[in-house]
């Protein structure tokens, strides 16, 4: 059955966890990131590790319900919408990145 989410409308996977607070997903998967800002959950924070890996951590009354319906798939997105969400998290994640400077002659 392919399920479709508007904007103003996820449970157990690699890269991905379900908090205590089960209206509260951290994941460090960027597609299921892009797709749960996408259809309208709340990024709270952005966390990083000693090692400089990036998690995302998402709250709304229907984070958990999402995340199963990414895992379990497929979904009917607006791609405009999911570009848009996917430039955004990769744009938080480079954030705390330093770039190095393009060389000059």
């Amino acid at each position: 059955m392919v399920q479709k989410y508007l904007p103003e409308a996820a449970p157990s996977m690699p890269g991905s966890r379900l908090c205590r607070d089960s209206a509260t997903v951290i994941t460090n998967d960027l597609y299921l990131a892009a797709f749960l800002h996408c259809v309208g959950c709340t990024l709270e924070r952005v966390q990083r590790n000693e090692r400089r890996r990036v998690s995302f951590v998402f709250v709304g009354e229907r984070v958990a319900q999402l995340r199963e319906a990414y895992r379990s798939g497929p979904v009917h997105l607006d791609m405009r919408l999911f570009r848009e969400s996917l430039s955004h998290i990769r744009r938080l994640m480079d954030d705390g990145e330093q770039r190095s400077m393009p060389h000059v002659r």
